[in-house]
């Protein structure tokens, strides 16, 4: 019965609106990492090789770079432990860029097929050594973010908890990934 309901309501929603559909701007994404996600991964051996590894803040760009692919922008900051040296603190930029993938029983957005586009290290103090024990960290966030989703449809929102009901494909048009009903 709740499944017929959910059609006759999508039926009757698509017939008054032509097509249903609920757009994500880039900043509404930004906003919803930097409230909801919180990164931070630890590898190696304390005392012997060893970093913390933090994400401090996240942007993203819609259909930018691919026009099909998220590009996540991840301000990092590391903290190096080798043996006796003193600690080094590390200031890195990561670019990811991802397909998106809607999960329809939840409702929420997470990336696949993530991709690390860009390595940047402000300070120049990230040795070759070092830079090899930082990139398993640097795929760990990669994996932190496509395990955490990006976006979560609002229930109490009719528009988008009608859209969450139902099996929508996701699509990016101007700058934007846009939840829709139909093509």
């Amino acid at each position: 019965m709740c499944t017929l309901r959910k059609a006759v309501l999508v039926t009757i929603f698509a017939l008054l609106s032509g097509c249903a559909s609920y757009s994500i701007t880039e900043q509404e994404m930004t906003n919803y990492l930097k409230d909801n996600v919180r990164i931070e991964q630890s590898i190696g051996i304390q005392s012997v090789m060893h970093a913390e590894v933090s994400v401090d803040d996240l942007e993203v760009k819609i259909g930018r770079a691919d026009k099909d692919r998220i590009s996540i922008f991840a301000n990092t900051s590391a903290n190096v432990q080798m043996m006796t040296l003193k600690d080094i603190g590390l200031d890195l930029d990561l670019e990811f860029s991802a397909i998106p993938e809607y999960d329809q029983e939840t409702g929420e957005i997470f990336v696949k097929s993530l991709r690390l586009e860009t390595f940047e290290e402000h300070g120049k103090r990230l040795s070759p050594d070092i830079k090899q024990f930082i990139e398993p960290a640097v795929a760990l966030i990669g994996t932190a973010l496509s395990n955490q989703p990006i976006y979560k449809l609002n229930s109490a929102d009719a528009k988008q908890a009608l859209l969450k009901s139902t099996d929508p494909q996701l699509v990016i048009k101007d700058n934007k990934l846009v939840i829709e009903l139909f093509n």
